[in-house]
């Protein structure tokens, strides 16, 4: 057995330098073209995602239970007490922006993109987006509408249609 005294080292490996080929040289493999999965393995991709994530919350969970086992009552009150202030953070500046939008008349799908700290950088953010969505827009004009710089009056027409162009 090893003394525990002395700390072990691992091996160093040596720094591994890519190689080029010249050129005009052909690689010994050309490049694989990618392929797209079918159903079925997308399927059992998802499968296994989904399973590993209720692993990973499983493990996430476990790990808490290991750790509020070594903390003091007092210190699990404390990290209570700063995720339950975090959420509050969050709710109340949720709340701040829905209100903001509900009194600028935001639509409720651009809520989420409202940006600053305070109610009055809110509401001008706010001001801001609406200016943006009620600029009026003019159609393009389209040139077969409206007057026309050769057309011919009436007359002219009548004339052109008995005697022709002359």
């Amino acid at each position: 057995m090893a003394d525990e005294t002395t700390p072990s080292v691992a091996p160093v490996a040596e720094p591994v330098t890519p190689q080029t080929t010249a050129p005009g040289e052909a690689t010994a493999e050309p490049a694989a073209e990618p392929t797209q999965p079918d159903a079925g393995e997308i399927d059992r991709i998802r499968a296994a995602l989904n399973k590993a994530n209720k692993e990973a919350e499983k493990l996430r969970l476990e790990k808490k239970e290991r750790e509020d086992a070594q903390l003091s009552e007092i210190e699990k009150a404390r990290r209570d007490a700063d995720e339950a202030a975090q959420k509050l953070a969050r709710y109340e500046r949720d709340n701040l922006r829905q209100k903001v939008a509900l009194e600028t008349g935001l639509p409720a799908k651009w809520v989420g993109r409202l940006q600053g700290d305070s109610e009055d950088e809110l509401a001008a953010d706010a001001a801001s987006i609406l200016a943006d969505l009620n600029k009026s827009r003019q159609p393009a004009p389209d040139p077969s509408q409206g007057p026309r710089v050769n057309a011919l009056s009436e007359d002219d027409q009548l004339y052109e249609s008995i005697y022709g162009k002359g």
